[in-house]
């Protein structure tokens, strides 16, 4: 083999050699780029409420954050199912007696009322009702409807699907390990948001929905 020739096969040689390290280079980084964590919480719902994962007695459930006064009126009201391992918790300013009720809801549900550091203080089965009658009134209809009441201290509120509380063993003195931070943060943005219109004198405040 001529010098020359010698000279161009090493040089082709140190061309592959410097392409191969290349593309390890690059496949290297592709296997170690960051992905997607499927198992991250959804940061919004369907229905354009936050969301917050809470590990309850091991098993994290993706809530809808219901802060406002007129997102915790609505609440689950209308849902015609509730998927395993999600639900809805309702964030209140601070600590008070609470009292729920099944109005326009259409599937049974568990409820879980909890302290400000996550003390759960009552459980209820909640049970739907029968939907107003076309000649029953509002104020007839809202009146047969049960109470589930929560007893004094209750600032935040879980909804989760009919048997999740027995299934878990959810009673009250359990602890769920709440970001209240997190919780507190939502109720300050989404309220900050809410305009109250001005009451005039001679109209009496409204009254605040039972949820």
């Amino acid at each position: 083999m001529t010098r020359s020739r010698a000279i161009r096969w090493t040089l082709l040689a140190g061309v592959v050699i410097v392409m191969g390290g290349l593309a390890y280079a690059a496949g290297r980084g592709q296997d170690h780029a960051p992905q997607a964590d499927p198992a991250a919480p959804p940061v919004r719902a369907a229905s354009g409420l936050p969301m917050e994962r809470v590990t309850i007695q091991g098993k994290p459930f993706d809530l809808e954050v219901a802060a406002t006064t007129a997102d915790i009126a609505r609440g689950l009201s209308g849902r015609s199912t509730i998927a395993p391992l999600t639900g809805m918790i309702f964030v209140f300013g601070a600590g008070s007696e609470r009292s729920f009720w099944m109005i326009d809801c259409l599937v049974d549900m568990d409820i879980a009322y909890l302290s400000p550091d996550g003390t759960v203080l009552a459980v209820h089965e909640m049970k739907k009702e029968a939907p107003r009658a076309p000649d029953e009134s509002q104020a007839a209809y809202e009146a047969r409807l049960k109470r589930y009441l929560s007893g004094p201290g209750a600032q935040f509120v879980i909804e989760t699907p009919a048997g999740t509380n027995a299934a878990l063993k959810i009673v009250p003195g359990t602890k769920i390990p709440i970001d209240r931070k997190s919780l507190m943060a939502h109720w300050r943005t989404r309220n900050a948001a809410v305009r109250t219109p001005p009451q005039s004198p001679q109209q009496p405040p409204p009254r605040p929905p039972l949820r």
